[in-house]
């Protein structure tokens, strides 16, 4: 293998879960504007870096990372072609819902300052954070004992967000960065992150289903289950887990969200893992609604029928099943004749095809 195949290779096993997907080289490594998108694995840029030295970047490369893994993209082997989505199910029911990204606008420098709190309101210590763009991270800052971190660039970034939680212990959220200078603290305000270490968890296995807290996933038979095993490393971690994340410690997370130019008014939110994991047939998932206060039914006043809308959200730069720190419709789903879960419907184009951290809302 030659010296770039050998690079490629190496971004292909240690950067795939980072969306390199696309455009993985631009520009002379040697002056530092080699672009790499983020790993939770910083060890491998690192490596990267290394190799680029030895083999030469200058000039840039528009080499493309073959996607897929063991699993693919949701069908065979090796990729994101044809093959990849037509899986066990067909073109339709695994291919992505839409296309994503485009017109994405570049800053120069940014600070975040934030306090990070879990489902239960407690810090959330010790977890990395980072600014991120589409084509380039800073360096990570790690939460102290109270959950409070500052974190600053002064890299120009392509739509920069503000990344918490490792995607293993927690479940991990973005937030966009708009401004060069974004305080999450102001007015007392939190982001909320869910915790999936040590909650129940199920694997997921084809013809099977997983329940993790609210939520439940059902495999199809025959599916085929992508886990992207770099970083899901143990049989613990592959274990399907859920996390609900309650909206009122949200903060600036969901406020601004809008979807065709409205609130995304989004009820619920779900933190799960393993997140990115591919599934093809797409899977059915149902959510245990929440009925603390309401006799039957939910408390959200969603009756038997109400359609819902399932939501996802992704940190994967190559923009895949959302855009980038941002949001995009997975399915419909529909509330159970008793009023007590809300579950995606069948259809080519309903059901998960990725596993990501979810929102659910009432049709609109």
């Amino acid at each position: 293998m030659d010296p770039a195949a050998e690079l490629l290779a190496a971004a292909n096993l240690g950067w795939r879960r980072r969306g390199v997907r696309g455009e993985f080289l631009g520009g002379e490594c040697d002056t530092g504007s080699m672009k790499i998108v983020s790993s939770r694995r910083p060890s491998v840029l690192f490596m990267l870096l290394a190799l680029c030295a030895w083999v030469g970047c200058s000039g840039g490369s528009n080499a493309t990372v073959p996607d897929g893994g063991a699993a693919g993209r949701g069908g065979t082997a090796g990729g994101a072609g044809a093959a990849g989505q037509a899986g066990a199910g067909g073109a339709a029911s695994c291919a992505p819902r839409a296309s994503y990204g485009g017109g994405e606008t570049s800053m120069a420098g940014a600070s975040v300052t934030a306090s990070i709190v879990d489902e239960t309101g407690a810090p959330v210590a010790g977890q990395p954070t980072y600014i991120c763009g589409l084509d380039l991270c800073a360096d990570p800052a790690i939460t102290d004992s109270a959950g409070h971190v500052s974190i600053q660039t002064t890299l120009t970034m392509k739509k920069p967000a503000f990344k918490y939680g490792d995607g293993v212990s927690y479940a991990e959220l973005s937030v966009p960065l708009t401004a060069a200078t974004t305080d999450f603290t102001a007015g007392g305000k939190v982001l909320a992150l869910g915790k999936l270490a040590g909650k129940p968890g199920a694997p997921l296995a084809p013809g099977s289903s997983a329940t993790s807290g609210d939520v439940t996933i059902a495999v199809p038979a025959g599916a085929t289950v992508g886990i992207d095993t770099l970083v899901y490393d143990t049989a613990d971690s592959q274990m399907f887990r859920a996390v609900a994340v309650p909206l009122t410690n949200l903060g600036p997370v969901l406020d601004p969200v809008e979807v065709a130019g409205a609130p995304a008014d989004f009820s619920l939110l779900y933190g799960v893992g393993p997140a990115e994991t591919t599934l093809c047939p797409p899977a059915k998932i149902s959510v245990a609604l929440p009925h603390a206060t309401a006799a039957a039914g939910n408390d959200l006043g969603w009756v038997p029928g109400t359609a819902v809308e399932f939501w996802v959200t992704t940190t994967d730069t190559g923009q895949t099943y959302a855009p980038y720190a941002g949001w995009a419709k997975m399915s419909d789903g529909v509330v159970s004749a008793d009023g007590s879960t809300a579950t995606t419907l069948d259809g080519a184009l309903e059901g998960f095809v990725a596993l990501e951290s979810f929102a659910i809302r009432k049709a609109q």
